[in-house]
């Protein structure tokens, strides 16, 4: 889906196409969305932040595997909807068909606990 709306942003911007932020500090802006407001949160409004961020396919494709294993952890909690999973499932499995399993950015491959100097940055840079 992200990578059809890079597609349309592109076609639709051509003198603004969609390029990573480079440098030691990205500006990625959060979104903030009340609890009694996240239903009406779509699709469209998830890729508009996507695109607004400047978030590269290569990095939504890296996330892949992440996404796969906290669907599953999800799946396994009494609060997931069996819909939704079969749904994001179908879904998954359409895009694997179309497109094989998404490349992974080695030198971001691992993972690590957040230490203290992160976390202050996360919160306070």
């Amino acid at each position: 889906m992200y990578r059809e709306a890079v597609a349309s942003y592109n076609v639709a911007f051509p003198d603004q196409l969609l390029v990573a932020q480079y440098g030691s500090h990205l500006n990625i802006l959060q979104v903030h969305v009340p609890d009694d407001q996240a239903c009406n949160f779509s699709d469209n409004d998830a890729l508009c932040v996507l695109l607004h961020n400047r978030i590269l396919l290569d990095w939504v494709d890296h996330a892949y595997t992440y996404g796969m294993v906290y669907l599953e952890q999800q799946f396994h909690s009494p609060t997931m909807s069996l819909d939704i999973f079969r749904e994001v499932d179908d879904e998954c499995i359409e895009h694997l068909s179309r497109y094989s399993t998404p490349p992974t950015i080695l030198h971001w491959d691992g993972w690590r606990e957040m230490t203290e100097d992160d976390h202050y940055c996360l919160m306070f840079k």
